[in-house]
């Protein structure tokens, strides 16, 4: 994991973990920079521009996250947002009782574990999403223009050609294999989920979250796709997030 950090580094901390194929520094461009006065914490997980190193698992990139939390003594933290893969990682470090963790915001969370079929084909769909950009750069990336903007899916495209086949297949196993922390009553009312009302985690996810955690705040954005809300309504997406972290 390679660390970006911006700010002053005596404001709060907010940690932003990016999806698969959005770099840290453009989360903070989207994301993190709009929030205000922060001291913003977003890293490169594996594969992902900064970071040559593969990715292994949602586990090793909170492992590495705690460590540096650890080392800088950045133990309070006043929002942990993480988007799809990022929001994996995220979860992963709600098993860290003794970080201070004032606000969760999760979008596109792969809470639920997913079925044998989806497991199998999942890495095989990254795979063939890579070659397809590197055989025909436009057609390859038509679905994450239509989502996100012409600016996203050039730099998803770009992003997609560093992956390798390692790489890939443990980062379609981060978003598969399902992601349940405990959570405190307490903890549970400070995270929010926000799905897309056509992705397909909001059809298995938000049920068990409804069942694990009844107390946290479930979002669902009618008519859209994973992770879309966030780019093409992003006024909108970011005084929600400011809504909570103000309070």
């Amino acid at each position: 994991m390679y660390i970006h950090k911006y700010g002053n580094n005596t404001d709060p901390t907010v940690i932003i973990l990016h999806p698969m194929g959005i770099t840290g520094s453009k989360m903070y461009e989207a994301v993190g920079q709009k929030l205000g006065d922060y001291c913003v914490i977003a890293p490169d997980m594996g594969k992902h521009d900064c970071e040559k190193r593969d990715f292994h698992s949602a586990r090793a990139e909170a492992v590495a996250l705690h460590d540096y939390l650890m080392k800088s003594g950045r133990t309070r933290i006043k929002l942990l947002y993480g988007a799809s893969l990022g929001a994996a990682v995220a979860l992963k470090m709600l098993d860290y009782p003794y970080l201070d963790i004032e606000n969760v915001y999760l979008d596109g969370a792969p809470v639920a574990r997913l079925g044998l079929v989806m497991r199998k084909i999942f890495a095989p769909v990254l795979v063939w999403q890579k070659n397809m950009i590197v055989k025909n750069r436009e057609k390859g990336i038509s679905d994450f223009v239509g989502r996100y903007g012409r600016d996203i899916a050039e730099h998803m495209a770009d992003t997609f050609l560093q992956f390798n086949k390692t790489s890939i297949k443990n980062i379609g196993k981060a978003c598969v294999v399902g992601n349940t922390p405990l959570l405190t009553e307490d903890m549970q009312k400070h995270i929010w989920f926000d799905w897309g009302e056509k992705e397909l985690y909001t059809k298995i996810s938000k049920p068990l979250v409804e069942k694990l955690y009844p107390n946290a705040h479930i979002i669902v954005r009618d008519g859209y796709e994973h992770c879309e809300y966030m780019m093409k309504e992003n006024d909108d997406y970011i005084r929600n997030i400011l809504k909570i972290i103000k309070k």
